[in-house]
């Protein structure tokens, strides 16, 4: 095996949950689910809120598309969830 350069970029990159398009993770809007157990999602610009993020690109059909996002039901690890 050689050690060469990687096809990887140096930068984190992220997936639009709408168009599936991969950003630099600094170019897309991050949101959480709500608190509380409530339907919807709330923007995370810090990326300091526990919980999965759904990342976002800034195209308008990707917005308006994702106010009726419901995201996908993850399971829990240990059997919490179904």
């Amino acid at each position: 095996m050689t050690r060469g350069k990687s096809d990887r970029p140096d930068w984190p990159v992220r997936m639009c949950v709408i168009c599936r398009s991969r950003f630099p993770k600094s170019e897309l809007g991050r949101h959480v689910a709500a608190a509380g157990g409530g339907t919807g999602f709330v923007p995370d610009p810090q990326a300091a809120m526990p919980g999965r993020g759904h990342y976002l690109c800034a195209n308008p059909e990707c917005a308006e598309k994702f106010l009726k996002y419901s995201g996908r039901p993850r399971r829990r690890r240990g059997g919490q969830g179904e």
